[in-house]
């Protein structure tokens, strides 16, 4: 729709580029977030690492306690469980907290046992002497080495032993009456398949010392996801702020616009009326004259009037646009009725008629779709030229009905295709440019909107969407 790319535009054109500072604000926020984002993701990763730690370290802590009161508290010793393995079953039964343990020789298992019988682990996961491996969440596996061959393992060639038996003369820190020292060397250390190690699987490490480290790790996406959220929240307020205030500000240039014009069309059509009164008074006094050039003087100020008749009524419908009577309609009747009565009017070509021959309903004023409708049918017939390159659609969507009426010619700006809306912004050299605000005006009355928009290669598109139902 006036869509001729060849022709200069008016210097009524209103460009509305979005303000720098829009851009400004959009990239501020956008850099809050990032930053705060990974500072989130730095500080939860930190909070990780602690908690790993943390539980490692209680896991440790829980396996030493535990294999102290079973093994030391209860007067049992690896040397013995390694000779009376049964006693492993007997001591582990009472533990509720024990799932498995065992006691190894190297790396023979000597004696085993589980409260449940299809528990299983793999052996290969057994940490080094007094550490722990956290099978799961909820699982620990500990493991203790004992023997004569560990207590050696750092081939030291002598160990202190200690007898007792009767009064001696104790000698070092520690000693007294009935304990004595000797040292004398053991010889060489024993083979590692000689040591003696205890596993216990337990459940544990406790987690309530990291639970302060896990709500702080879940806490820190939450502030950056509650910050980023209202962030967001305040530049879409901020947007809509912006956008309401130019619609504000348009609204009032319209509103301006629209009084100013209609005193200027009341002021015009007086002297209007007695120019082209004289016009014709001075074409019946030059009718009998042979002088054929003053005829078509006084013909085309009489023609030129009959134009600014109609400039003055396209303002004052601009600026009183008719109250519209929204009443349930036939939409594809009134499309098709318009359709054929403007092809009469026109000399050469026709518009086709609309392929589909469904009954469309809608609801709004006859006549505001009919002025809509001849307005979109004038322009694209300018614009295309030829009206048989013209073809209109109706389709039903979202509880609307939308006419789309479709003309040939070049792509246009997204900013341009907004700004034709605008009173006195036109394409045509003879065009006034208020024919589509008026019908966007009378569109809108209605519960319905207009627009333009660029459809397939070399197509423009308008689209008059209206209600089908009325609201309740």
């Amino acid at each position: 729709m006036q869509n001729s790319p060849e022709k200069e535009m008016p210097a009524t054109q209103i460009s509305n580029t979005k303000p720098f500072d829009s851009y400004a604000v959009t990239g501020l926020i956008l850099f809050l977030v990032v930053v705060s984002g990974i500072m989130a993701l730095l500080m939860s990763r930190w909070n990780s690492d602690q908690i790993e730690v943390l539980l490692q370290w209680a896991a440790e802590k829980e396996g030493r306690a535990l294999y102290t009161r079973i093994i030391h508290e209860s007067s049992l010793s690896p040397m013995l469980l390694l000779q009376q393995p049964e006693l492993l079953a007997t001591e582990m039964a009472d533990e509720s907290s024990i799932l498995a343990a065992g006691i190894m020789q190297g790396s023979s298992i000597v004696a085993s046992f589980t409260s449940q019988p299809d528990y299983n682990f793999d052996l290969a996961l057994l940490p080094d002497d007094r550490e722990a491996v956290m099978l799961d969440e909820s699982t620990t596996l500990y493991r203790r080495i004992s023997g004569p061959a560990h207590n050696r393992a750092t081939g030291a060639a002598q160990s202190g032993r200690r007898y007792g038996g009767g009064p001696g003369f104790g000698a070092g820190r520690g000693m007294g009456q009935g304990r004595q020292r000797f040292d004398e060397p053991f010889g060489d250390s024993e083979s590692d398949s000689s040591r003696v190690s205890i596993y216990l699987v337990f459940t544990g490490p406790d987690r309530s010392i990291v639970q302060p480290l896990i709500l702080q790790k879940n806490l820190w996406p939450a502030v950056w996801l509650v910050f980023s959220l209202l962030w967001v929240i305040i530049h879409l307020m901020q947007s809509r702020t912006s956008r309401l205030q130019v619609m504000l500000q348009k609204e009032s240039h319209l509103t301006d616009i629209g009084k100013m014009s209609a005193r200027l069309a009341h002021e015009i059509k007086n002297p209007l009326g007695a120019i082209r009164g004289m016009a014709q008074l001075l074409q019946k006094k030059l009718k009998g004259e042979q002088d054929a050039d003053r005829a078509a003087m006084a013909t085309t100020i009489e023609q030129e009037t009959f134009r600014l008749e109609e400039l003055t009524r396209s303002i004052l419908d601009f600026a009183r646009p008719q109250e519209c009577l929204i009443l349930p309609l036939n939409f594809t009747a009134i499309v098709e009725d318009t359709l054929r009565m403007f092809n009469q009017q026109l000399a050469d070509g026709k518009i086709a008629a609309l392929s589909q021959a469904n009954v469309t309903e809608c609801v709004g004023d006859e006549n505001a779709i009919r002025q809509i409708l001849l307005n979109l049918l004038k322009n694209a017939v300018d614009a295309a030229g030829d009206p048989s390159t013209i073809h209109l659609k109706i389709l039903e969507t979202d509880g609307h009905v939308a006419l789309r009426v479709y003309n040939p010619g070049a792509h246009m700006s997204d900013q341009m295709l907004e700004d034709i809306f605008t009173p006195f912004v036109s394409t045509k050299v003879k065009g006034y440019g208020l024919g589509l605000p008026v019908s966007r005006k009378l569109a809108e009355q209605q519960g319905g909107s207009l627009r333009l928009s660029n459809s397939t290669a070399g197509e423009i598109m308008a689209e008059l969407k209206l209600k089908r139902e009325a609201i309740k």
